[in-house]
């Protein structure tokens, strides 16, 4: 199977999990000398947040459009930021950004692509304590059509870097 994976898709949501999910990624890519494609999805839900914050405050139409085009201006250079370290390990790197419902939006990203594997934290930004998964990872272990690794970093150890 490991033979199979070509393009490993890594989905990031900058929490402090998001360093160490890329280093265990990159590492599986150089093993299995597969391209990476790192995805981040624009939260609809945050958007919708600053959306109404501002029309409270301004008592006008929000830019929804040139909001979300600044928004992935910002995420592309933060993503850039993070990979450059790996671009001397001779591993195809991509970098996808979109808008919308987290998991929706990863699960046709896997659905219209060449994506063999998905990695993604079990938390996100949330990082709610009682919770094993968040809901974005459990929608994507349910669904997803290619396999899935889900990494969970305990505290203490979310710098380190996985080993396979």
């Amino acid at each position: 199977m490991a033979k199979n994976i070509k393009n490993i898709v890594v989905a990031v949501d900058f929490s402090y999990y998001t360093q160490p999910l890329l280093d265990y990624a990159f590492n599986m890519a150089r093993r299995l000398r597969s391209a990476i494609t790192v995805i981040h999805i624009i939260n609809r839900k945050a958007i919708d947040c600053v959306k109404r914050q501002f029309e409270a405050e301004h008592l006008e139409y929000f830019p929804y459009a040139e909001y979300v085009a600044r928004e992935k201006k910002r995420c592309i250079s933060k993503l850039e930021a993070l990979v450059k370290n790996y671009q001397a390990d001779d591993i195809d790197i991509a970098i996808q950004i979109e808008e919308g419902v987290p998991s929706v939006e990863i699960l046709k990203f896997l659905n219209s692509g060449d994506s063999d594997f998905l990695v993604l934290g079990q938390k996100g930004t949330s990082d709610l304590p009682q919770f094993m998964s968040g809901s974005v990872s459990e929608k994507l272990f349910r669904y997803s059509p290619v396999p899935v690794l889900g990494l969970r970093f305990p505290k203490g150890q979310e710098g380190a870097s996985g080993d396979l």
